[in-house]
């Protein structure tokens, strides 16, 4: 074996030790995530922690729950800014909002919110079009580190570009509307903020909590690998009430899940789905 392959060997084992030590210590099952797009990760991990190996980061992790935290952080998909993806809330406005505005009461979960400022896009959203007093936005995420974070409701001073793609998704008034300045940050109102319920939440282990009018779980999937991938389908499927919606990210689809005829694109959405049966 060639030094590189040796390297190679060592570092795949490692990274299975840490991985089951995570599992059986800690409760968070990461072996099924997509390898290659998980070692990429770990080893920027490494670097911003000035580790040597995987090793040392598991014996750092199974001791130090504030290490678990910052190795789940890194393994997160969280977005850059409020509306950061602006086509996928403009969609949201024209083909959703309509639906939901026929309903007395709306139940929304955005699975796998990170620090939350999806989340508080949404709420924005949902307050602009007039349906906030009759939703329930519950947000989820298996690190309790980036839910503290989504919790406070602050986020940095958001600013021309969040202003931009707030008014590209359809946004009415100002952004700043949503929010208070405090020097560099901005707090969400305390209207926005106390209406939105963070909870802890782990997709591939964890069972239904509600049944749901929309799922919203954007680029949560990517690094999930088949089996995963479709467990965690099935888990949004049966969290999902019938004629619901689910909202993917642009690269995430139900093709190929166990639940594919259960849906119906929204045409020209951007992987917006409704459940039919």
């Amino acid at each position: 074996m060639s030094a590189g392959a040796s390297v190679a060997a060592l570092e795949a084992l490692e990274a299975d030790l840490l991985l089951e030590g995570v599992a059986r210590h800690w409760g968070f099952d990461l072996r099924s995530h997509s390898r290659p797009q998980l070692l990429r990760r770990l080893r920027r991990h490494l670097r911003e922690e000035r580790l040597e190996s995987f090793s040392a980061l598991q014996a750092r992790v199974l001791h130090d729950g504030e290490a678990l935290e910052g190795l789940l952080r890194a393994l997160s998909s969280t977005p850059p800014g409020l509306f950061s993806d602006a086509a996928f809330f403009r969609d949201f406005r024209t083909r959703v909002v309509p639906v939901l505005r026929t309903w007395p009461s709306v139940r929304v979960w955005h699975a796998g919110c990170g620090t939350g400022e999806d989340t508080y896009a949404l709420a924005i959203l949902l307050h602009e079009e007039g349906l906030w007093s009759r939703c329930r936005l519950y947000a989820s995420d298996a690190s309790e580190g980036l839910l503290a974070d989504a919790r406070t409701g602050v986020l940095p001073l958001p600013g021309e570009d969040d202003a931009r793609r707030h008014a590209e998704s359809g946004g009415r008034g100002s952004l700043s509307d949503s929010y208070t300045r405090d020097g560099n940050w901005a707090l969400l109102h305390p209207r926005l903020r106390d209406g939105i319920f963070f909870t802890q939440h782990n997709l591939t282990i964890d069972g239904s909590f509600n049944e749901f009018h929309v799922i919203v779980c954007r680029d949560t999937l990517l690094s999930f690998n088949r089996a995963l991938h479709n467990r965690v389908h099935s888990r949004l499927y049966e969290s999902l009430a019938r004629f619901g919606f689910l909202c993917l990210g642009r690269k995430e689809s139900v093709a190929r899940t166990p639940h594919v005829a259960a849906y119906e694109e929204l045409e020209g959405s951007g992987r917006m789905f409704r459940r039919v049966s």
